[in-house]
């Protein structure tokens, strides 16, 4: 195939950028090539049954202080659960919380 000067100069300038955006990243660049990136959160759930929970929440409330602090962008839910939860609802709340 014939390409025209322009389409020449116009495809070795885009590939520049795209390079060049990923070796320098500059934010411009980031603009003009890549779709909006939204920030996700790494989602930590502890589970536990509501009498546990009820006597050790200052515990896993430190617990949970201390991943959040150690993981950067995640999120730590403590879920007191009923002791007779099935597995699916605590699968139905897992997924709950990944979509939100």
């Amino acid at each position: 195939m014939n390409y025209t000067n322009f389409q020449k100069f116009l495809s070795s300038f885009l590939i520049f950028l795209m390079l060049t955006s990923i070796t320098l990243r500059i934010p411009i660049f980031n603009i003009l090539l890549y779709a909006d990136a939204t920030q996700y959160y790494d989602i930590v759930s502890i589970i536990v049954d509501e009498d546990t929970y009820s006597s050790i929440s200052s515990e896993l409330n430190r617990y949970s202080r201390d991943i959040s602090g150690i993981l950067d962008n995640t999120r730590v839910v403590i879920m007191p659960v009923p002791e007779d939860v099935t597995d699916f609802e605590i699968a139905s709340m897992n997924e709950s919380l990944y979509f939100d």
